[in-house]
Parts: C-alpha cells; sequence; structure tokens
C-alpha cells in the first residue's frame, strides 16, 4: 500500500500546468480520433449515394434501350429485309446513341461494386460493336458495291447487325439483373411515357 501512496503523492507534486497540458493533449487527440472516425462514416455514406446514383442513372438509360429492343421484331426484320437485300437494295441502318449516362459516368465506374461492373460493361461494350457495325455499313464498298458478293456482304453484314441487338438484349437483361433492378419492361415497345 506504501507503493501505491507514493506514487499518488508523486503525482500529486506535479506541477498543474503540466496536468493542464496532458488533459488538453488528451482532449485534442480524443477531437482527432471523433473527427476521423466521423470523416470516414461521412466518405462511406457519401460513397454509398454516388453508387446509389450511378446504378439508378444506368438502369434508366439500359431499362431506355431494352424496351426499344422489346419493340423490335428482329426476326420479321430479317424475314422482310434478306430477300430485299439479295435484289440489290442497301440497308440503312440509323446511328443510335444508347450510352450517354454511362460515358458521363464512366469515370467514377469504379465505385460500383466488381460484379456489376462486369455486365455492365459487357453490355456497352455490345453497344459499341453496334455503332461500329452501322459506321460500316455506310462505307462507300459497301454502299456502292453492285455484284454479287456486295449483296452477300450487306445479307451477311445486315443479319450479324440483328444478332447483335439480341445479344444487346441479353446483355441489358443480365446487366439490369446484376443492378438490382427488374428488367421486365412495363410496355414492351413503348420507350417514351405520355405523362
Amino acid at each position: 500500500m506504501s507503493a501505491t501512496r507514493h506514487i499518488l503523492d508523486g503525482l500529486a507534486a506535479v506541477d498543474p500546468r503540466i496536468w493542464q497540458a496532458v488533459i488538453a493533449g488528451l482532449f485534442v487527440a480524443v477531437g482527432w480520433i471523433v473527427n476521423g472516425a466521423q470523416m470516414r462514416r461521412d466518405a462511406a455514406r457519401l460513397r454509398r449515394e454516388q453508387r446509389e446514383d450511378v446504378q439508378r442513372a444506368l438502369v434508366a438509360e439500359i431499362k431506355h434501350y431494352l424496351e426499344v429492343l422489346e419493340g423490335e421484331d428482329l426476326n420479321a426484320a430479317w424475314e422482310a429485309m434478306q430477300p430485299r437485300i439479295a435484289e440489290g437494295y442497301v440497308p440503312f441502318l440509323p446511328t443510335e446513341y444508347n450510352d450517354m449516362v454511362f460515358q458521363s459516368v464512366l469515370d467514377n465506374i469504379h465505385i460500383l461494386p466488381k460484379e456489376v461492373i462486369d455486365p455492365v460493361v459487357k453490355y456497352y461494350s455490345q453497344l459499341n460493336a453496334i455503332e461500329v457495325q452501322i459506321a460500316d455499313s455506310r462505307l462507300k464498298p459497301f454502299v456502292e458495291g453492285t455484284d454479287e458478293a456486295s449483296r452477300k456482304r450487306r445479307e451477311i453484314a445486315y443479319f450479324q447487325y440483328l444478332q447483335m441487338k439480341q445479344r444487346a438484349r441479353t446483355y441489358a437483361i443480365d446487366a439490369l439483373k446484376h443492378l438490382g433492378a427488374d428488367p421486365a419492361i412495363s410496355s414492351p415497345g413503348s420507350a417514351r411515357s405520355d405523362r
């Protein structure tokens, strides 16, 4: 007990200014710890909100294009176009821009979980392939060729274009599932709202 008494006497003999400095230092250290924890919590909340915003925007864009794809009967398009191409018709494929949201969030794609990034990138890569196919269908040799080989090349290219759109539909459904969205569309073929 005398050792404890000796320690207490020693602590009581310390200058009060030192005690004030020790208490102030502890207060500052606790403040740093609490502030750091709050900052980490706020950063995690902000990151979660950003992730949800990016996912919500991607879902809207993918769902819109899926509605457009669901409104197209690709088999009927092939059945109608194939004989015309065989007769020399050059199909016109309209330019598509279905990745504006994706392009705007691409710098922040890392905030999404890996299991979401892979199917989303796969879907948008397919859209890029479709855009390239459309651009290729406007090249002079493709459009101006009149021989049988040119007609066959146009037929194959149009068939590939339709297959790519079918794959885009499959990839869109998969991406929506990974984004936590219901891939079912409310009104097939209606990509606009009357509200």
